[in-house]
């Protein structure tokens, strides 16, 4: 062992002076932590005066948990550690003092600990008391409104809007880009320096020289090459060339220097400088005079030059303009936020920072007396303005790894960590690995030793591996056993050969996976055996365990490299779940946690609150009971036919003594008394919704609704709030989702119970173990970031860049970063790791040579160093990983490997008697509710959403004529085959996927990038598609739909689908007019003309809204009161048209169906048995939704204009777009609809209210 290191021991610590402590990965961190807490708890410091910030709220909810357990154990033991002496009367009552205290201790992240200074001491702090929480990405309105305001009088934004190719892209990208820029760029400190610098406008540089942006202009302008000689000053080199008129471009006296001058001669603007015959060669470079080839070079350079040389000029503009007006923006960004009382988690920080770093700071002296020491743990994801505030207030204890540093994307800075500690300058370390096998601490040491973290050429040196060790001495006992495959000893790392795909490592790893899962012939125990981590426990009386899927984890750099893996595990059944999945607070079980907590926080259920209850029972945590109930009730293994959508209108929920209101009451009660986790379990225990959800197929759906309920109850602890709260913050990160690779820090639970493969990033992995650990990462090239970057100067100063220096410099500091993330990878694993080594990462050999490393992955070289230098130097530290992957091309080696994960789940549920006693007591439940409760009363056929209103009636719902515009000499459109269709996916999934990607899609930027068919398919090379590629693959996988066995063709049909339906002709609509000659497509529309999923929000009465029914007759009142709710609804697309001066309002709706073809009958089939109810409802409520803008308003201001009149204007018609259907060329697969006046559609909205208030004699006699 390393004299340089200075290990940590309890005995020896002493909390007089700030040090710092490096733990590597399994040594022990959060254990230390405890070990300090205790040993200043002992010396008389009381709990609440020590500060404990940690990184994310999972980790300060959990470091919560083990400081009670450690404060618990020292109360029964007596002593801090077993090797520290018994404790005094005095010191055991410092104890129990702070166990009484422990739910209040102070431990925080950096976000909830500046939220709570504020909040305190907002006086001192010069912040309002109440300020509510705004996310930065709000600025985009601001964004919008100088452009619209300010900028379009600016004579440098109409240059950028005049010279751009693309208008709605050039802003679009100004938007992306401020955006980004204002949350990076944190204006000046309280000094007026600058926080992070911006950097100055990058030039493009011609030779050696930088040139001015007028230069720019002036070689744009240029059109001959006179004018190029006279701009750039080309005289000298000529005359160098026409001194050398003998001399030649090859040794073979071919390409005479002559003929390359009047190629030169001959330029003009947009062709390029000289014929491409003449090539730079072993003749120029040989034979030429140096000054002769050194203007070659020069003018080879210009050629280059100005192939581009518009979008050149294009470019500095543009970042001229962005870089003067970022800090303008960020200024009056914030003044908005001062202005509003509205602070983002920036301010935040950025408040904090700017109070206590003032002269005599009022908040420096209220926190400093409040705390008396602070423990920051994960330091290496700390950053400036963080350890300015730390360093300055309070006396710290710092604990990280920055080994372990990865998140720079959220700010984190790992020079900071290398500065700060070398201010603390003592350092203590921690290098007794207790988590892993010998097998694993050796091999990572023998990985990451040597040359893996020499920083490359120009970057400072950040980190410096040490080995860790397995425990030694008094320890010696907690070393970890290695695995045994068949009863025998098998190494930890296991290596493939260099020569494997993706597909190829994919197959083979899930057939191991398989293997290892199996049962040997005894029955009992499984091939592969790890170290059982809870051995000597009740219940734990062998060294070794069995292993089951759980036990993997797949851990990926990005989303895209799961995709290959996961594809093979659906195929065979292996059951896995997805962590930290893209659209998590997007998701379905994001929205379903929102109801229940809506629910739960209503006071009651009468008047609008009653759509509260029943969008909860439509949820998962209800539907499946009360539609057993239903079934058990009427002794029938069919329901009535109560669909989800209609069963909550039973006035069997208005009893508060029903079962379900019940339920709900008893966790209000727990909310209210702040019992959030008591809350949690109620939920799950009362609903059963884990045992339900526990089939394979719904994993991933109880994966999400565990993580995002965990995650609430986190932040309702955490940020002592209520339930209120909690609800507006999961709608906000619902509208802010991250994207998948910048994986939002820790939101969410990374470790489950269930029997299911665990698949996550590494970022996602991080702080987690896991007994095998399967890399599949490095096989996807880096991805292309945009502007701005945040870079490091010399002096480790912050700089924001928008060039190509800055991109350059990012690209490198990321390339640190990805070293020290596949430490992060490795070091997960505490019994088994396996490693690929891509053959991607190779050149293809030649004939008896060895293989070369690959330039397209220069990212990868360190690593593929390392494990060449591994694989040749410890072959006594792996196993080969030998390629099991021909089975997966084989149906029945694909049906063989199905069978033994249904046998080995199968043996995995019988050994757990639990499921069994929790079926029974869930079958008895049922039949008890059964017998207390009545049948079902009548329902209606009420629907909660547009977008799953189906409105099928017994017969389409009489109309008048409704004049579509195909009713005379309808076509039956001859069916043109889409390449793949017959394996493309149908059915609802797909569904919402294609609906999902068209609300993404501005409609005139889509059509002004992908002109025609083949430009969205990516068949034209100048056309980038990876953009909408993204948002297809996004929106699949968000549906769980197994794109990546399918990738390119579904992506190309989905292209394909969007473009035709986008570029459909549809027929104009004035009132009850269609007009066949007349039509327009959905790319004509401007962004801000179209909106999607659009809320109608407006009483659905028919007359004036003091009719409430309140003197109407029963039934009448009951269909109104539906009406009402059903008129609360989104509807796909509402978009706005100027027609003949009259502004025309329309509502299309996206349909997916599978039809037999897609003629004009077959649709209007279609749309008259299945949605005859909804273009009622629709074009009803587009009418009185225009009645409060053009109708007479109680104030008496208004146009004044009546329901006829309102669609005789403005009424702009109902569409429905069959995707499947649709051709860019024509109005196929499009229906269009209006009326023939609005008293015909008023009669069939009238008939809609009588099939809604059906009686319930009618109901049952039905």
């Amino acid at each position: 062992m390393s004299e340089e290191i200075n290990e940590f021991k309890i005995n020896k610590f002493t909390p007089s002076k700030s040090i710092y402590i490096e733990a590597s990965a399994g040594t022990g961190k959060t254990y230390t932590i405890q070990l300090i807490v205790a040993r200043m708890l002992a010396e008389g410091t009381p709990l609440k005066k020590i500060l404990i910030v940690t990184y994310t709220e999972k980790a300060a909810g959990e470091l919560k948990d083990r400081i009670r357990k450690k404060i618990d154990e020292v109360l029964q033991k007596g002593r801090i550690d077993k090797s520290e002496p018994e404790l005094s009367p005095e010191q055991m009552a410092n104890f129990r003092k702070a166990y009484q205290d422990v739910d209040n201790a102070a431990i925080f992240t950096i976000h909830s600990f500046c939220q709570k200074a504020l909040k305190e001491y907002a006086y001192d702090a010069g912040r309002p008391f109440d300020m509510a929480m705004v996310d930065d990405s709000a600025v985009e309105d601001m964004v919008d409104q100088y452009i619209r305001d300010k900028w379009s009088k600016d004579d440098e934004f109409i240059a950028l809007l005049r010279e751009a190719e693309s208008t709605s892209s050039l802003i679009e990208n100004l938007k992306s880009y401020f955006i980004k820029a204002v949350d990076m760029y944190k204006g000046v400190d309280a000094s007026g320096k600058e926080i992070v610098t911006i950097d100055e406008v990058e030039m493009p540089k011609l030779g050696e020289k930088a040139l001015s942006l007028e230069e720019l202009e002036k070689i744009a302008q240029a059109n001959n090459f006179e004018e190029l000689v006279s701009t750039l000053h080309l005289e000298g080199q000529l005359e160098i060339f026409e001194a050398n008129t003998d001399k030649f471009f090859t040794k073979k006296n071919t390409g005479p220097i002559p003929e390359f001058l009047n190629s030169l001669k001959k330029w003009k603007k947009g062709s390029p400088l000289y014929d491409g015959s003449f090539k730079d060669g072993k003749c120029p470079q040989e034979d030429w005079p140096k000054d002769m080839y050194a203007s070659f070079c020069y003018l080879k350079e210009l050629k280059g030059f100005l192939s581009d040389i518009d979008k050149k000029v294009e470019k500095v503009k543009l970042h001229k303009f962005l870089i003067a007006h970022t800090p303008q923006l960020f200024d009056a960004w914030q003044a908005y936020k001062a202005e509003n009382k509205l602070q983002s988690f920036n301010d935040m920080i950025l408040s904090v920072h700017k109070a206590v770093m003032e002269p005599g700071s009022a908040l420096k002296e209220r926190l400093s007396a409040q705390y008396t020491y602070a423990i920051i743990d994960e330091f290496q994801d700390t950053n400036q303005l963080q350890w300015d505030i730390f360093s300055n207030v309070f006396q710290n204890f710092v604990v990280g790894d920055p080994k372990q540093s990865i998140y720079s994307f959220q700010g984190a800075d790992v020079n900071v960590y290398k500065k700060a500690t070398g201010e603390i300058g003592k350092k203590i370390d921690l290098v007794h690995n207790f988590r892993s096998t010998d097998g694993i601490i050796n091999g990572c040491n023998a990985l990451f030793s040597g040359n893996y973290f020499a920083p490359a050429e120009g970057m400072p040196e950040l980190v410096k591996f040490t080995d860790s060790y397995p425990p030694e001495g008094e320890n010696a006992g907690q070393k970890k056993k290695a695995p045994e495959i068949d009863g025998n000893e098998v190494r930890s790392i296991w290596l493939s050969e260099k020569d494997i795909s993706a597909d190829s490592f994919a197959a083979t790893a899930v057939a191991h996976i398989i293997d290892w899962c199996s049962f040997r012939e005894d029955g009992e125990t499984t091939r592969l055996q790890v170290f059982d981590k809870d051995y000597g426990k009740p219940g734990h009386d062998s060294v070794l365990k069995n292993v089951t899927f759980k036990d993997f984890a797949i851990l990926a750099k990005s989303r895209s490299e799961m995709e290959n893996i996961e594809s093979i595990m659906r195929n065979v059944g292996v059951p896995y779940t997805q962590y930290k999945e893209t659209n998590l607070f997007r998701s379905r079980e994001c929205a379903e946690w929102i109801s229940l907590f809506r629910t739960i926080n209503a006071p009651d259920f009468s008047s609008w609150n009653r759509q509260l209850l029943s969008e909860v029972l439509i949820t998962d945590f209800f539907k499946d009971v009360v539609a057993e109930r239903e079934r058990a009730t009427r002794g029938s293994e069919q329901s009535s036919g109560l669909e989800e959508l209609h069963y909550a209108e039973s006035k069997e929920f208005d009893d508060p003594n029903n079962p379900e209101r019940l339920q709900i009451a008893s966790w209000r009660t727990l909310a209210l008394k702040r019992r959030y986790a008591e809350m949690l379990e109620r939920i799950y225990d009362d609903t059963q919704i884990e045992y339900r959800l526990m089939d394979v197929s719904r994993l991933q759906s109880m994966a999400r609704l565990r993580q995002i309920g965990n995650y609430a109850i986190d932040y309702l602890y955490n940020h002592r709030c209520s339930l209120d709260d909690l609800i507006r913050h999961l709608q906000g990160l619902a509208r802010y989702e991250e994207s998948a690779d910048d994986e939002n820090g820790d939101l969410v639970e990374k470790g489950s119970d269930f029997n299911a493969v665990q698949v996550m990033t590494i970022h996602a992995s991080k702080g987690l173990e896991f007994p095998v650990v399967i890399s599949v990462a490095g096989f996807k090239q880096l991805p292309n970031s945009k502007p701005p970057y945040i870079t490091h100067g010399k002096d480790e100063s912050l700089h924001l860049g928008f060039g190509d220096t800055a991109k350059e410099c990012r690209q490198r500091e990321e390339m640190e970063e990805w070293k020290r993330l596949f430490y992060v990878d490795f070091t997960r694993a505490s019994s088994l790791l396996l490693i690929p080594r891509y053959d991607v990462w190779y050149n293809k050999p030649k004939k008896n040579e060895p293989a070369t490393k690959s330039g397209y992955f220069k990212h990868v070289h360190f690593l593929v160093d390392a494990l060449e230098n591994f694989a040749e130097k410890s072959t006594n530290l792996y196993d080969r990983l030998l390629k099991s992957d021909q089975w997966v091309t084989v149906q029945e080696g694909i049906a063989e490997k199905a069978n033994l994960v249904k046998d080995i789940l199968a043996r995995t549920n019988e050994a757990n008697s639990n499921t069994v006693d929790l079926d029974k007591a869930i079958t008895e439940q049922k039949v008890e509710i059964a017998s207390l409760q009545g049948k079902i009363a009548g329902a209606s056929i009420m629907q909660y959403s547009y977008s799953s209103l189906s409105g099928r009636a017994e017969t389409p719902i009489a109309e008048a004529d409704d004049s579509r515009t195909e009713k005379e000499g309808e076509s039956t459109a001859e069916e043109i085959p889409v390449p793949g269709m017959e394996n493309y996916p149908r059915g609802s999934k797909v569904g919402d996927a294609l609906h999902n990607i068209l609300e993404r899609m501005r409609f005139m930027a889509f059509g002004e990038r992908f002109k025609s068919l083949e430009d969205a398919l990516g068949h034209n090379p100048n056309i980038e598609t990876s953009e909408l590629e993204n948002v297809i693959e996004e929106e699949f996988k968000a549906q769980s739909l197994p794109i990546a066995a399918h990738k390119k063709e579904w992506t190309e049909i989905t292209a394909r689908l969007v473009w035709n339906t986008l570029h459909a002709s549809l027929p104009v609509i004035e009132g009850a007019e269609i007009h066949r000659d007349a039509t327009f497509r959905l790319v004509e529309l401007p962004l801000n003309d179209h909106k999607p999923e659009v809320q109608f929000g407006m009483n659905a009465y028919a007359g004036n809204p003091e009719d409430s029914g309140t003197d109407a007759p029963p039934a009448e009142t009951e269909a109104l009161t539906i009406l009402h709710r059903v008129c609360k609804g989104f509807i796909d697309l509402l978009f706005v048209r100027e027609v003949n001066k009259q502004k025309r309002y329309s509502i299309l709706d996206w349909k997916s169906d599978s039809l037999e073809n897609y003629g004009d009958a077959e649709i209007k089939k279609k749309v008259d048995e299945d949605y005859s109810v909804q273009r009622v409802l629709y074009s009803y409520c587009l009418i009185q939704w225009l009645k409060q803008f053009y109708g007479k308003r109680a104030d008496g201001s208004g146009e004044g204009l009546d329901e006829q009149q309102i669609f005789e204007q403005h009424f702009g018609g109902i569409y429905y777009a069959f995707l499947r259907g649709t051709d860019g060329a024509t109005g196929k697969g499009i229906y269009a609809h209006t009326w023939k006046d609005y008293a015909s559609l008023e009669k069939a909205y009238g008939e809609v209210k009588k099939l809604m208030s059906k009686k319930k004699k009618d109901e049952g006699e039905n």
